[in-house]
């Protein structure tokens, strides 16, 4: 057996998840760059997105739209970035419940980012 004995998929979308926050740490705090950050945060959620549906899945689609803004419009790129920021400083804030991660999933997706509501 390969390296990969004894690890779980919880412990890699848990890794992945760590991963996730540094970068969205770095867009809070200014030390990296804002769209390359969230290209980072998009890739890692994808990578995992089939895997955990409740976690990476939504936050591939939130990180993907985000980055995607900024490549369609660029001409709205200020704006994109800021809600880039704003969406890693809310994450970070979250106390990690996962009701909490529903209603910020269900809000940046439905709401922020305008993806139809499952059943509409």
């Amino acid at each position: 057996m390969g390296s990969q004995e004894g690890i779980t998929a919880k412990d890699t979308v848990e890794a992945a998840l760590k991963e996730i926050e540094m970068n969205m740490k770095g867009i809070v705090s200014g030390q990296s760059d804002t769209y390359e950050a969230g290209l980072a945060i998009w890739g890692r959620a994808f990578s995992l997105a089939g895997d955990s549906k409740d976690l990476m899945w939504p936050m591939w689609l939130i990180w993907g739209a985000l980055t995607d803004w900024v490549e369609v419009k660029p001409n709205e790129a200020t704006t994109a970035r800021e809600s880039m920021l704003r969406a890693a400083r809310e994450w970070l804030s979250l106390e990690q419940s996962p009701s909490e991660r529903k209603d910020y999933f269900d809000r940046w997706l439905f709401d922020e980012l305008g993806h139809e509501r499952p059943g509409t």
